[in-house]
């Protein structure tokens, strides 16, 4: 059996989930290999389909002079809007040709959707990392609702998917039934099976580091408690940086607690003397370090799907504080971390500082140990080897 995948980047969030379902399908003897745009990082199995810089820039202008005239404007303030356009013909690459199943990962501005799906002749699956697949641009429903200046290219943008997908042989996987939930009800992808699939971590490499070695490694005080927040852009709506800084300022912490940052931020938004900063963590070794290190680990995002940092956490043995939505509503219970009902500053001011004077106690090792029994990669790659399978069979 042959998979492809298709995936924009190697890295980041979706693509490092979908090089851990990558590596899953390898340790079952599956023969599995990755599409990327145009770097690989020297991974196993990944190839850039076309590395010039020159052709990326081609692609782009193709893209606007096809969308006249309509015209698209960045906004900083959006974390996405993707167009479904693209120069690059990943149906032609051989490893797709020669493939029997071919799963969609996150793919803005490298799939074109309309030819891709025209020419495929294959079992194909759509990988919800997020809500792209079945929107038109955004990649998320909040900023459909607040950026109301792209609906008519959302609007077209939908037009051609919805059409591309009508010529395809197509169902979905996510790794959330959060994310199911809503896709079954959308307009793109109602209409198509659905499977729920998690992606697996390998226990080798995202593992429990000795606390004060870890401590040590990050220059934090061996005593006392650490919180940790990782924040890739704190001017992520939905990531939830702004609602994490505007809590911390209102906590009354002791002077045996300490907040561990990790990524990029800027210490003149929110600084004190017990926080300490690491800037970008690009290994799952430091990252690893990072979690050891933290008491308490804070995801405070307003709307995600599986979140790759709450498992690689809860890999770790470090208890998660998050919003009951998303998909971290179907992981985090009372025995691995601390659920807030309400995404809302003062509700996230509570729950911190119901934690500074009366921390809740944890078993790390049973944390990792549940997590691992869900999410281990080998049988996370055996599950998804599986329903590929039964699935070829009926054709």
């Amino acid at each position: 059996m042959k998979i492809v995948h298709i995936s924009t980047y190697p890295n980041g969030g979706a693509g490092n989930a979908t090089i851990r379902m990558h590596k899953s399908l390898l340790e079952n003897g599956v023969d599995s290999k990755v599409i990327t745009r145009d770097y690989t990082l020297d991974l196993e199995g990944v190839k850039a389909f076309n590395s010039s810089v020159w052709f990326r820039r081609c692609s782009t202008l193709w893209k606007m002079i096809k969308i006249l005239p309509n015209f698209y404007k960045e906004d900083q303030a959006c974390e996405g809007f993707s167009s479904p356009l693209s120069l690059y013909y990943v149906h032609k690459h051989p490893d797709v040709v020669e493939a029997d199943v071919v799963i969609v990962q996150w793919v803005s501005n490298f799939l074109d959707y309309s030819t891709f799906f025209e020419k495929i002749n294959k079992p194909v699956y759509l990988y919800l990392h997020d809500m792209n697949h079945f929107h038109g641009g955004f990649h998320y429903l909040e900023d459909v609702k607040r950026f109301p200046q792209y609906q008519k290219l959302e609007q077209l943008y939908k037009t051609i998917k919805k059409e591309a997908y009508q010529k395809a042989d197509i169902e979905v996987m996510a790794p959330s039934q959060w994310m199911i939930d809503i896709s079954k009800k959308s307009e793109l992808l109602g209409g198509f099976s659905h499977h729920r699939m998690f992606y697996g971590l390998d226990p080798e490499r995202m593992k429990y580091h000795e606390q004060s070695q870890a401590r040590q490694y990050f220059k934090l005080p061996e005593a006392g408690r650490v919180l940790l927040f990782v924040s890739e852009k704190v001017s992520n709506r939905r990531k939830g940086a702004t609602l994490l800084i505007e809590a911390l300022k209102k906590v009354k912490f002791e002077d045996n607690v300490s907040i561990l940052v990790v990524g990029n931020y800027d210490k003149s938004i929110f600084d004190a003397e017990n926080v300490y900063t690491t800037g970008l963590l690009k290994s799952e070794k430091e990252m690893s370090m990072a979690y050891s290190a933290a008491d308490l680990f804070i995801l405070p995002s307003r709307e995600d799907n599986m979140p790759n940092v709450m498992l690689e956490s809860l890999y770790c043995g470090t208890p998660v504080m998050s919003f009951s939505n998303g998909g971290m509503k179907e992981i985090i219970n009372e025995t691995n971390g601390i659920i807030i009902p309400e995404v809302e500053v003062n509700a996230l001011t509570e729950a911190v500082q119901q934690w500074v004077d009366q921390p809740p106690t944890f078993d790390r090792e049973q944390i990792r140990k549940e997590i691992i029994s869900r999410f281990n990669l080998k049988t996370r790659g055996e599950a998804l080897k599986t329903l590929i399978n039964n699935r070829l069979q009926t054709i």
